[in-house]
């Protein structure tokens, strides 16, 4: 069997790249970034450039998504720090960002299929999505609070999410005396139709993709597109010109106006009724024919 040795120094943390399935990428104490072919019986470091974020840890976590490498790091004076690595063609820092002051470490949650990381921490009520897009820094998502606060979490497999009802993600969430189901879904109107801007093919891993270990594989992508289901990037989109939105337009407006017209008429209506009845004149004797003569 193969195992890490003495030349890799102190390991902090690590994550298995799941599109390779034999690299493990490794954070030492320092801040570097080494891997480790576990298809190497020696155990020594391989030829990879070996990366920096420049910062001293304490604590850490490491999740690989598709594209990247993502570090989640406690480090002086209780910063937070989350540090982006580029995973191909070549291992590259893209961008570290620190997060501010905690006493725990902000653990993460990968979306492999969609490169969204989240981030929560033990004692905490929140949870913080992110997009990781690019070479730029992680794009902050809306964060998600959901009193009491966890002491634990657990993201489920992407195929506990319901597709149709726009699901992006499931968490366990266990407090000090229950266990929450923590649901995130997107808002949008024609759920009738498959979302597959949002939800492209995911890794199987749902079976063995290979019997012997060692051999070079591929990870095969399947569709979350539910049979019978027309994915909405295939309907049609009806636009009309914009005279006829102009007149659309109009014969609404004219359309309120009568209406407000019809309003009035029928209140003023209701009134006479209800005040209906015979007038003050009506109800005297008036005088005599003789009183007006001259």
């Amino acid at each position: 069997s193969s195992g890490i040795n003495a030349e890799y120094g102190d390991c902090i943390a690590l994550s298995w790249d799941i599109n390779s399935g034999y690299t493990v990428y490794i954070l030492l104490r320092n801040g570097d970034i080494k891997t480790w072919n576990t298809l190497d019986k020696s155990g020594s470091s391989s030829e990879e450039k070996v990366v920096s974020t420049g910062v001293e840890v304490r604590n850490a976590r490491a999740v690989c998504t598709r594209d990247y490498l993502v570090i989640s790091s406690l480090g002086g004076s209780n910063m937070r720090t989350l540090t982006t690595v580029q995973l191909r063609p070549t291992l590259d820092l893209i961008h570290s960002h620190k997060l501010g002051t905690g006493t725990s470490l902000s653990t993460p949650f990968a979306d492999v299929n969609r490169n969204i990381l989240y981030l929560a921490a033990k004692g905490e009520a929140t949870i913080h999505p992110f997009e990781i897009v690019g070479q730029g820094p992680p794009l902050p998502l809306a964060t998600f609070s959901c009193p009491p606060v966890q002491s634990a979490l657990s993201l489920l497999p992407w195929q506990r999410c319901d597709v149709m009802d726009v699901e992006m993600a499931r968490f366990y969430k266990l407090t000090k005396d229950s266990i929450q189901l923590l649901v995130f879904t997107i808002p949008r109107l024609r759920k009738q139709y498959f979302q597959d801007d949002l939800y492209p093919d995911a890794l199987d891993l749902s079976k063995p993709v290979t019997e012997r270990w060692g051999e070079v594989y591929q990870v095969p992508s399947v569709s979350l597109c539910p049979s019978g289901v027309k994915p909405v990037s295939e309907v049609e989109i009806v636009r009309t010109s914009s005279q006829h939105t102009k007149i659309q337009k109009e014969h609404t407006k004219f359309k309120s106006l009568e209406a407000q017209r019809d309003e009035l008429f029928n209140s003023f209506a209701v009134q006479v009724q209800k005040d209906a009845g015979p007038l003050p004149q009506d109800l005297m004797d008036g005088c005599d024919d003789d009183e007006w003569s001259d």
